[in-house]
């Protein structure tokens, strides 16, 4: 056989296997990429969809806690100045318990450890406030130490909060 006639015959077929060949390879990589593609989409959204959720939850837990360090603090103030002056701390007394409940409660949903420190510690201090024997005027060091760290615990709650509703960064 001629060398010319071989080329000219086999050359086209060669030539179209391997055209057939490299489209294949190629195609392949675009689908592999596509699904790559489409796999990091998937789990951006669902990375997004939790963090959504977790901040609904947050945000949901932080602002009844906030409302009941409130109504917590409220409740002291109200059984300590009740008691002290000789009238029935009853009333007082069962709000101040069911805030405390509801306030324990809610605190262990809190997701910072940080917030949750603060939270416990205004508790805490609101309640030594409220047994405190001395009359408010007598013994002022407590309420103050009880204001100071329920404002201490509404900051960090309030900073949360602005954290989770402020503007989202760019991506």
């Amino acid at each position: 056989m001629d060398l010319k006639w071989t080329v000219t015959a086999v050359l086209p077929v060669i030539t179209l296997i391997l055209g057939a060949w490299l489209n294949q390879r190629s195609e392949e990589r675009r689908e592999t990429a596509a699904l790559r593609r489409e796999v990091r989409l998937r789990q951006l959204e669902r990375d997004h969809v939790r963090l959504e959720r977790r901040e609904s939850f947050e945000l949901t837990h932080l602002e009844e806690v906030y409302d009941a360090l409130r109504k917590a603090n409220t409740a002291a103030i109200m059984f300590r100045v009740m008691r002290t002056s000789g009238d029935d701390p009853d009333s007082p007394g069962r709000e101040l318990s069911e805030v405390n409940r509801q306030l324990a409660s809610l605190t262990k949903l809190v997701l910072d450890d940080d917030i949750r420190r603060k939270v416990l510690q205004a508790s805490t201090d609101a309640n030594g406030m409220a047994i405190d024997p001395a009359p408010p005027s007598a013994n002022p060091d407590s309420a103050v130490k009880a204001q100071v760290s329920l404002g201490e615990a509404q900051e960090v709650i309030a900073k949360r909060l602005r954290e989770i509703y402020g503007p989202r960064p760019s991506l």
